[in-house]
Formats: structure tokens, C-alpha cells, sequence
């Protein structure tokens, strides 16, 4: 006999018990309550003293009198175990009935059955796995050239190097600065980034001439976002270095990442030792934008990611005399 029919039928024999107790003893013998102790509101409950609680000696049911004579679910409180019947029934169809059971309860009896389901996920797996032919691996072709990875192409584990090919960093030329409307911050510039001219809002005025920054060669990051500064759209960003100095406005100083003379405008950045990236996303994720501008960093007067110096076609990309090294570029 299994643990479940062993504490069906000792719960069945108290039940049976409580009852044939409960039968000795006479309605009007029955302690009357004014409230369901069972109740947790019951402290918040003043019934007036024609109300009151009385339990049923046939089902255990608490009755509210002079409301109720009699239990209005005599099919819950029945005093026996009939409503386990259900509740043990198994789920799945059984296949075949194994080693049933049969044990009594309150006059009545109730078959358990025991049901085998078979892993037929696993079976047919087996089966299928005996059915395949091995097939033989593909000897991997060699290439006399090892390609260097991409700007931009991950290697495996190299989370840093992934998101920096998926940033378009290209060259751009400043054919155009003027002024936001109630800002003295901000520049509001028209860059052509070779594809096409974008409108770029860039917070350079108090650290960047006119003149300095008009038909400047400049870094520009393409698949950010759309931004809107002061109420106007910035479709790119011009990249500078940035340290903090007490000559400098607010405490920092500013400057502009340098291109080489001759770069073509829309040539894209990659880093040394690797190939230009292709096939940027339209739009750069945050996080991979976290990743790519925490690791733009100056390094002996050269612009680096991760500690790798960025190159276009024609030379390096420097910084301005008297930056710094470890300075961030942004």
C-alpha cells in the first residue's frame, strides 16, 4: 500500500470517527458562537445576539442562524473523501493500468491507477539517431593569407572590438557654422559625411572658433540616433578630445581629433592592424555605443580604441598639440 492510500484512508477513519461523536449529540447541546473563530476579520464583526454560529453535527459546516437550517453545499461538506476522487484521477489517458489498486473509503470504492508515460520525446530521438549516417567532417579550407579581422568584424570573446565595427566613424568636412537660436553653447553646422550633408548640433562654441572649425576635416560618428538640441535635429556628432584645465572654459579644454590632408571625405576609421569595417547598423545600439566611446582614448598623440591607434587609408588620426595622454574622446 502506497503512502498516498495510507493517509486517504487514516484521514477517512478520523472523519468517520469525528462524525460518529458529532451524531451523540443533540443541536440544542451544541455551544452557539457569535462569530466564525476561524474568521480573520472576526474582531471586526458586531453581529446583534439573534445572530449567531452554530456547527452543523452532520457536515462540520458552520451555520449562520436563523439564516441557514442546513448546509448549502452538502456536496463539499459531506463528511467523507469522495471529492479526493477526483482530485487523484490522472491527468494523462493510461496506456495499460499497472498494478491497480483498490481500497475503501466511506462504503465506496475508488481505483487508483498507476500510469506509465513513456519519454517518447527520448524514444524517438534514440531511433533517429541510430538511423543517421555519419557523416563525414568537411576538411576546413586553409588560406595561405590569414585576413586580418575587419575593423569592426568581432573575433570570438572580443565584445570591444564588435561594437567598434558596428560605429560608423567616417571622415567628415564643415562646409557650414552657424548659431542655435537662445544658445551660447551650441554650434549648429552642416557636415558632409560623403553620402550626403547632415545638420550636426555641437556644443564646440565656447571652445572652437568659427574659423577654426569651418571646412575643418572633422571625425564624425553617422548611426547615432537622432538627437534634438534646442529644439533642432543632430544627425551626427563631430568626435574631440577632451581634459580637464583650469584655462579652459568651465575647467576643460577642448580640441578637434586631426584627419590626414589628403583623407577622402567619407572614408571610414578602422584600427591598425585591422581592415575597415562594412555593413554598420542604421542605428548604433546604447551599449554598444557605451562600449566604443569608454575606450576612445588620446595615446601618444594619436587617437586610439582599446589601446589600438585609428587609421584611415591616408595616415593616423592625431590629437592636438598639448593633449594629453588618457584623454577621452567624445
Amino acid at each position: 500500500m502506497g503512502a498516498i492510500d495510507e493517509s486517504i484512508i487514516k484521514c477517512d477513519s478520523l472523519i468517520e470517527e469525528f462524525l460518529g461523536k458529532l451524531s451523540n449529540v443533540a443541536m440544542e447541546d451544541i455551544p452557539k458562537l457569535q462569530v466564525d473563530p476561524d474568521d480573520r476579520w472576526a474582531s471586526t464583526i458586531n453581529p446583534p445576539p439573534c445572530v449567531y454560529k452554530v456547527r452543523c453535527p452532520k457536515s462540520g459546516y458552520l451555520l449562520t442562524k436563523p439564516f441557514e437550517n442546513q448546509c448549502p453545499m452538502p456536496g463539499v461538506f459531506q463528511g467523507d473523501i469522495s471529492y479526493l476522487d477526483s482530485m487523484l484521477k490522472p491527468v494523462l489517458q493510461p496506456k495499460e493500468e499497472v498494478g491497480a489498486k483498490d481500497f475503501k473509503s466511506s462504503g465506496k470504492e475508488t481505483k487508483i491507477k498507476t500510469v506509465e508515460v513513456e519519454d517518447k520525446s527520448a524514444k524517438e530521438g534514440g531511433e533517429k539517431n541510430s538511423k543517421k549516417k555519419e557523416k563525414k567532417d568537411k576538411p576546413e579550407k586553409k588560406s595561405e593569407d590569414n585576413p586580418k579581422p575587419a575593423g569592426g568584424a568581432a573575433t570570438p570573446g572580443n565584445e570591444k572590438t564588435e561594437a567598434f565595427g558596428k560605429a560608423l566613424l567616417v571622415i567628415g568636412q564643415v562646409v557650414e557654422v552657424g548659431f542655435v537660436e537662445n544658445s551660447d553653447k551650441l554650434y549648429m553646422c552642416k557636415v558632409n559625411v560623403g553620402s550626403e550633408v547632415r545638420q550636426v548640433i555641437t556644443g564646440l562654441r565656447k571652445h572652437v572658433s568659427v574659423e577654426e572649425l569651418s571646412q575643418k576635416k572633422v571625425v564624425v560618428i553617422c548611426n547615432l540616433k537622432v538627437a534634438k538640441l534646442a529644439g533642432q535635429n543632430s544627425e551626427a556628432m563631430i568626435m574631440a578630445t577632451e581634459f580637464c584645465d583650469e584655462s579652459g572654459p568651465d575647467g576643460k579644454v577642448v580640441k578637434l581629433l586631426g584627419a590626414p590632408q589628403d583623407a577622402a571625405v567619407g572614408e571610414g576609421l578602422f584600427m591598425e592592424g585591422c581592415e575597415p569595417a562594412s555593413g554598420c547598423p542604421k542605428t548604433l545600439k546604447t551599449h554598444f555605443w557605451e562600449t566604443v566611446k569608454t575606450n576612445l582614448r588620446v595615446i601618444d598623440g594619436q587617437g586610439t580604441f582599446d589601446g589600438k591607434p585609428l587609421k584611415v587609408a591616408s595616415g593616423p588620426i592625431t590629437s592636438a598639440a598639448g593633449v594629453p595622454n588618457g584623454s577621452e574622446i567624445k
